[in-house]
């Protein structure tokens, strides 16, 4: 029989510590699971050191030192504490482990501070929410939901599904978007190149000639010369308009107009819309699957919404709520949702079903917004092509066409 100390959590939220003999420490881990308990730790009680287990492995991350935390850490993160968890891993063992193999140097950070706070007595939705940067409110609540209900790996899992829905919609839109940026940058350079070097070459070569220019080699050499005199002020310019906007975006003022600016936008607008409205699907219907108030649910959401318009809509809803009216009335009433996404919830609200719905809407969405960025770009692509190649073709021609008249003279 070996001796074992644990720290437990009880459903009624209460820490207990106590001792335990067993085989193994594994069987204690059963017997604890046996009588509704949530381990958070649990060592050996031993009067003489323990042997030397034989080394594991090494495994060596490497690890980013700088720059946040990404939501793919995140994901890796959930994925492997619910794996564990449901092995019967101990918490804090568990913590321990997977703060071995992180490669974000924040994030593991963040894991030996919450571990340490375990140690110390506090829960885990305590230790989390000491690193609002690195975890969001929805981590700290569904947490809170887990240790009360006795389903911390389910809700784990709910958290991690959530993160890789979000992180596949934003990951088909930047894939989406990669190639037309990539013409843009190669058109901007290339037209660039030619204005602010070789059109000067060709301009002074000319010149050494004396020859008579066709006007439209003169409207480009023209055209040149404005370019590179307008150069440093259009970098100033740029550079101190970026910093005023950004400055006027941190304001409440700044940001309500240029949140409403963006919804209004053609096509950019439709995209927005649109993510807004799965995020805010997936995230309330997240944390309504994982047993969270409605009130409190819509709280959360409208810290994690981006857009203040869209927010004060989700805020209507809550003072709603807690007046007893109906969750998609102030939906009805705005124009920022769309009538589909007030409807669902309404006939969700009626059945019972509302997470189910919110479900429904959040994958219309995503596959909206996909389709609209795809439509987009294969509109796109074809004409940043043309034109790219249309503005070349007119400089290249404007600088031969000299040429061509020289030698068509040296040969008269």
């Amino acid at each position: 029989m070996l001796s074992f100390r644990y720290r437990v959590q009880t459903r009624a939220r209460r820490m207990e510590r106590g001792m335990i003999d067993v085989p193994t420490e594994d069987d204690a881990v059963t017997l604890l699971h046996e009588r509704d308990l949530t381990v958070l730790a649990l060592d050996p009680a031993l009067t003489t050191p323990r042997a030397a287990e034989p080394a594991a492995p090494a495994v060596v991350a490497r690890r980013r030192r700088r720059g946040g935390v990404r939501a793919h850490d995140l994901i890796v993160f959930g994925r492997s504490l619910s794996t564990m968890l449901d092995a019967g891993l101990p918490l804090l063992r568990a913590l321990e482990t997977i703060e071995a193999q992180l490669q974000s140097a924040a994030l593991q950070e963040a894991v030996r501070d919450i571990s340490q706070a375990i140690r110390g007595g506090s829960t885990f939705r305590e230790a989390i929410a000491r690193h609002p940067k690195v975890f969001s409110k929805l981590w700290g609540s569904l947490i809170e939901i887990g240790e009360a209900s006795g389903q911390l790996t389910k809700v784990l899992e709910q958290i991690t599904v959530h993160l890789e829905k979000a992180g596949a919609l934003q990951r088909r839109v930047i894939s989406a978007l990669v190639y037309p940026c990539i013409l843009i940058v190669v058109s901007a350079a290339a037209i660039s190149v030619f204005l602010l070097k070789i059109i000067p070459t060709f301009g002074a070569l000319f010149s050494s000639f004396g020859a008579r220019l066709p006007a439209i080699t003169l409207l480009v050499l023209k055209i040149s010369v404005l370019a590179r005199g307008l150069v440093p002020i259009v970098v100033i310019a740029a550079g101190v308009g970026g910093f005023l906007l950004w400055q006027y975006a941190k304001t409440d003022v700044g940001r309500w107009q240029l949140d409403g600016l963006l919804l209004r936008l053609p096509l950019i607008g439709q995209i927005a819309q649109g993510t807004l409205m799965a995020s805010f699907a997936t995230s309330l219907g997240t944390m309504l699957k994982a047993g969270v108030p409605i009130l409190h649910g819509l709280e959360i959401t409208i810290a994690a919404t981006n857009n203040t318009r869209i927010a004060r809509v989700i805020e209507q809803m809550r003072l709603g709520v807690r007046e007893g009216r109906p969750l998609a009335e102030p939906l009805k009433a705005s124009d920022l949702f769309p009538p589909m996404v007030a409807q669902m919830i309404s006939v969700g609200e009626e059945t019972g079903k509302l997470a189910a719905m919110l479900d429904e809407i959040a994958k219309f969405h995503e596959e909206a917004v996909a389709t609209l960025v795809e439509r987009a770009t294969a509109l796109l692509e074809p004409v940043l092509l043309i034109g790219m190649g249309t503005i070349i073709g007119f400089l290249v021609i404007s600088m031969y066409l000299p040429v061509f008249q020289l030698s068509q003279t040296i040969r008269g």
